[in-house]
């Protein structure tokens, strides 16, 4: 027999995970946007959208946008029932959203975390995160979070058998969805209250909170809704009331079929099965029982034929047939057996897609950091090329200083030895006679350094670069025109 409302639950519990980032536009928004809008109808489109999301906020350096695709990807396979991967991601999600200085995702990353956490049973870890988004939705005054808070803290609650903290936090959730206007989301509150009284066998308040859900319900008209809410209330009717409760379920297998919520018709009908069996309506049961197989056959749903499977064997048992009971006992058997063989090999599959999802993200994250290494090295490549650059001009400004130098200097020995040459010309052709000569008295020779004495003509001619010519002074020519 299935726990009350559980379908119900499930979409209260969904609709508390994934909100759209407020204020966020582009195509990063865009991509999120079709990642919460896929997030509880189809789980492999919406990781495939959280997934582009993440790469093209990546590019773009906007880390925002990629903390609310990583949340997304956490709750996407929290739906997968891949729950370390879903818990990873949901860490980097946070860790992004505290980089980012953004304490409303912060909050929606801490809520996501929480329901990984419960749906692991590890209901101490679904507190802490939880309290902790709470904290700071009380801190931003986010009212709309906080009654989810308290909804999804009051759950946790419940599956530790709180049941006084449960109901105290499911009011608080209540007084602000009234509040703020939040007409589904009440009636889900109503449900969850309701949830808590039945598990504590308290029907006049759980029918109470229940009929105050398929009220609301249908106040909005969702009649997927209102058919979770009579079978909720055809349950508690079944233990107080069972010719109310044989109506209620009818009313809730039509409005099942109406909206093709062929899971809930196939627990109803299970509901009806059980009923009957109580009432040793056997063939009635045995009828009903009939129809929930017909209807996992189609919509597989391999736990609830199995359900239905040990129940025939009971009816079976109760009429006295015990080959038919043996019959349905070993055809429940090997369901449970399939359905855990193929409860494993799925989870096997999803652990795969799991972990070569994660290695391409490594291999991402590798490329990124060798990208980012030969980054660094060609800015060190091209900040050497510029200072060697830089120096190569030095050098060739030094070289033609100094080549222009060496120029001058050339000039400059050039013109010394050119004036050194004239100066050397004008002392070659310059020679005078120092010191003293010895001459004689009588014939004016002169005493050479040989001691040779030699006609003074001869003596100047040899010493200098003079030359003598011959002529007779006036003085003479007088005295020879005498004689």
């Amino acid at each position: 027999m299935m726990k009350p409302v559980l379908a119900g639950l499930l979409v209260c519990l969904a609709t508390a995970g994934a909100w759209a980032q407020p204020g966020a536009t582009g195509p990063v928004a865009a991509l999120n946007a079709e990642a919460r809008e896929f997030s509880d109808s189809h789980p492999e489109r919406s990781l495939a959208a959280a997934s582009k999301a993440q790469a093209a906020a990546k590019e773009a350096g906007d880390v925002r946008g990629e903390a609310e695709a990583l949340n997304y990807m956490a709750y996407g396979y929290r739906n997968q029932s891949v729950l370390e991967l879903s818990r990873q991601y949901a860490l980097e999600s946070v860790r992004l959203y505290v980089q980012a200085g953004d304490e409303w995702g912060e909050a929606q990353g801490y809520n996501t975390l929480g329901l990984i956490e419960a749906d692991d049973a590890r209901y101490a870890e679904a507190l802490d995160a939880h309290l902790k988004a709470l904290a700071i939705r009380e801190r931003i005054g986010d009212k709309e979070g906080l009654a989810y808070s308290h909804n999804n803290l009051g759950n946790v609650h419940r599956n530790m058998g709180e049941y006084d903290k449960a109901l105290a936090h499911h009011a608080q959730g209540l007084a602000l969805k009234i509040e703020l206007g939040m007409k589904a989301s009440e009636a889900f509150s109503h449900q969850n209250i309701g949830l808590i009284h039945f598990e504590q066998h308290e029907y006049p308040a759980a029918l109470a909170a229940y009929q105050r859900a398929l009220a609301i319900r249908e106040e909005l008209g969702d009649r997927r809704a209102m058919g979770v809410s009579l079978n909720a209330i055809g349950q508690v009717e079944a233990q107080t009331n069972p010719a109310a409760a044989r109506r209620t379920y009818e009313r809730a297998l039509a409005l099942r079929r109406e909206s093709g919520d062929s899971r809930g018709e196939m627990a109803t009908e299970l509901n009806v099965g059980d009923l009957n069996r109580r009432l040793s309506d056997l063939a009635g049961a045995t009828a009903a029982y009939h129809r929930a197989l017909a209807i996992g056959e189609r919509i597989d749903a391999p736990l609830m034929q199995s359900t239905a499977l040990k129940a025939l064997s009971d009816v079976e048992a109760r009429r006295g047939d015990f080959q038919g009971a043996y019959t349905y006992l070993l055809q429940h058997q090997e369901r449970r057996d399939r359905m855990f063989n193929l409860e494993n090999a799925a989870r096997f599959q999803r652990i795969q897609i799991a972990r070569e999802a994660e290695r391409q993200q490594r291999q991402i994250h590798v490329l990124e950091s060798e990208g980012q290494i030969r980054d660094a090295e060609l800015r060190r490549v091209r900040a050497t090329r510029s200072a060697l650059g830089v120096i190569a001009v030095l050098v060739i400004i030094s070289l033609a200083l100094l080549y222009a130098r060496f120029r001058l200097k050339r000039e400059s020995e050039a013109r010394f030895r050119a004036q050194a040459e004239v100066l050397s010309d004008a002392l070659d052709r310059v020679k005078t006679l120092r010191g003293m000569l010895p001459i004689c008295a009588w014939c004016k020779k002169i005493r050479d350094d040989q001691g040779y004495w030699t006609q003074v003509e001869a003596y100047i001619s040899r010493h200098s670069e003079a030359e003598f010519t011959h002529g007779i002074c006036p003085a003479c020519t007088d005295g020879a025109e005498r004689t």
